[in-house]
């Protein structure tokens, strides 16, 4: 099986997933990975990605340009998300973007995820800031993003969703669940409560901790020193 069939069948599957899990609902989302060659292997516009299959899939250039798709299928309209996360993020493989309720809720009142209260959170996701609303499907889009993919591997979407990134299509989707959960806990804690952040020396040390991992993975995948 080539490189390209086999991320064909993770983008597939990581639809499938969203969707049973009601990160997205009906043509909502989108997902891409990076080929070998570097062109971009992404999600059709319109269609259910809980029901894709591998054919479904079209390939396009880092500029935009459609390069390969099954009759009937074009490239997502929300490509430019996609397209800026890759420019500005060379060691990025993968990206999924979805429509969260819960974390897409936290946005319509004017709250996020950057605050440290959750260990999990720190570890596996680190800081999530909120990028301005700006119409989807525009360069606009892709633009505010990117200024935030720079620095950050989840970003969510004022009024809109939700953006992971990873070294695979599964690992960008489990930041997107990782992401979800946090925000459903976080919404709970407000019920309750005003919650409490951890201990500024706890705080350090997660982040510590989640540096040393992040560093030891890039260079696993053979990542120069200012890609880590």
């Amino acid at each position: 099986m080539t490189a390209e069939q086999q991320l064909r069948l993770a983008i597939v599957d990581v639809g499938r997933r969203l969707y049973q899990r009601g990160l997205i609902v009906a043509g909502d989302g989108n997902i891409s990975a990076r080929l070998p060659d570097g062109t971009l292997l992404i999600t059709p516009a319109g269609l259910c990605k809980g029901e894709l299959t591998p054919e479904d899939l079209v390939v396009i250039s880092l500029d935009g340009e459609l390069l390969r798709a099954a009759p009937g299928r074009r490239q997502s309209s929300e490509q430019q998300l996609h397209l800026h996360t890759y420019r500005c993020r060379p060691d990025v493989q993968a990206c999924v973007h979805a429509h969260p309720p819960t974390a897409v809720a936290l946005t319509l009142v004017g709250m996020d995820l950057t605050a440290p209260l959750l260990p999990e959170a720190i570890l596996a996701l680190g800081p999530v800031p909120t990028a301005p609303y700006a119409r989807t499907g525009t360069v606009e889009l892709g633009e505010v993003v990117g200024r935030l993919v720079v620095d950050h591997d989840a970003l969510l979407l004022a009024y809109h969703g939700a953006l992971t990134l990873g070294p695979t299509p599964l690992a960008a989707y489990f930041q997107m669940e990782q992401l979800e959960h946090c925000a459903r806990t976080i919404h709970a804690a407000c019920q309750l409560g005003l919650p409490q952040l951890l201990p500024p020396e706890r705080i350090a040390e997660l982040q510590a901790l989640r540096a040393t991992h992040r560093y030891h993975a890039a260079a696993q995948r053979g990542l120069p020193a200012e890609h880590r």
